[in-house]
């Protein structure tokens, strides 16, 4: 197995690897563990909304669990060059080195190991969408004008979908999909590429069956699109890591003109209830139900508010216990009114850094 190549910038401490959790098995189950890897393997339970979630995307033995290692330091498992075997079965998710930023490694498409049966592609796939602020679309660049080397028809059962998801928040919220076209000669320039992938996805597009009241929409709507190369990996060793090392600005820097943590992709889901979101969300895709994910925030929403009101009452109900006792004898409590107004007042300040989960400003 490979062993990821250090960031460059990291701390002896993030030199560690981060623990990966197995987050959807090969046999659909959703793991129970998440809210305890986020809390305390992952250090983010207080991280609120200051956290990004990106997913990769792409046929299998196109080399993503080996792009995310090198871009994120995590230690998602790689494949062996000599068996050509699937590497990533279901969706396993991890924290990247250095950064509040969490990863899905999700199994690959078009696998041999499950042959025709592409229940899991199609639903793990909306799960990344439905979660992820940014979808990675690894490719090699001879699949660039293909329908299936390309994942094209993939694509377009998650475009179909999708309009089914989010056809209300026309231009409101968009996912990115980061298409890292791998294995690039040079010979054809990158623009050539984006203009070839972008045809073909607005073609798709086009010829989607849309809901009514969308029958006008368009693909900008609720995705933007951004492209970029790698070198071969084995054949340019050092020109590959060193690209990479520049494609991690993306996602570290926001003053890089490519930044991808945009705040129109946010899924504004707070980290201590994600497992709560992303839970809701597998189950829904598992039972094909048609998922309603703005319901599902407003559920996770009340979730989180009555956690935080029935915090904030017990802080506030021990804080006047002083005054009871003088009170039931009949006794008078100077200032009464003003001291349970600060105690009030207190709690309530507490609570300011959350309220945006239940969508108070």
């Amino acid at each position: 197995m490979e062993t990821p190549t250090p960031v460059s910038g990291a701390s002896a401490h993030d030199n560690e690897h981060l623990p990966r959790l197995h987050l959807i098995n090969e046999e659909k189950q959703f793991s129970d563990e998440l809210s305890g890897y986020i809390s305390q393997e992952w250090n983010l339970r207080d991280a609120g909304f200051n956290y990004n979630l990106a997913a990769v995307f792409g046929s299998q033995s196109t080399g993503k669990s080996t792009l995310l290692n090198r871009l994120f330091g995590t230690s998602f498992d790689v494949m062996s060059e000599t068996a050509r075997m699937q590497t990533t079965k279901g969706i396993w998710i991890s924290k990247a080195r250095g950064m509040k930023v969490l990863i899905m490694d999700v199994e690959g498409t078009d696998g041999r190991e499950r042959g025709e049966d592409q229940d899991f592609e199609r639903k793990s796939a909306l799960f990344s969408l439905a979660t992820s602020e940014v979808l990675i679309v690894n490719m090699w660049e001879h699949q660039v004008g293909l329908y299936n080397g390309a994942n094209m028809g993939l694509l377009k059962t998650v475009f179909e979908v999708n309009l089914q998801l989010f056809g209300s928040n026309r231009g409101k919220e968009k996912t990115l999909l980061l298409f890292v076209i791998r294995d690039h000669v040079g010979s054809t320039p990158l623009a050539n590429l984006a203009n070839t992938l972008q045809a073909d996805l607005v073609r798709i597009w086009q010829g989607l069956s849309k809901p009514e009241g969308l029958e006008d929409c368009k693909i900008s709507d609720y995705f933007d699109f951004m492209f970029t190369t790698l070198p071969h990996k084995l054949l340019q060793p050092e020109k590959f890591e060193s690209e990479v090392a520049q494609l991690r600005h993306r996602f570290t820097d926001p003053s890089d003109p490519g930044y991808v943590f945009q705040r129109q992709y946010a899924r504004r889901v707070p980290a201590d209830g994600l497992h709560v979101y992303a839970e809701a969300v597998w189950e829904k895709i598992m039972t094909n139900k048609d998922l309603d994910l703005p319901t599902q925030q407003e559920l996770l929403a009340q979730f989180r508010c009555d956690e935080i009101a029935n915090a904030a009452f017990a802080v506030f109900t021990e804080a006047i216990k002083e005054f009871r006792h003088p009170i039931e004898a009949g006794h008078l409590v100077d200032g009464l009114g003003r001291k349970m107004k600060e105690i009030r007042d207190a709690v309530i300040s507490k609570t300011t850094p959350y309220r945006a989960y239940c969508g108070v400003r």
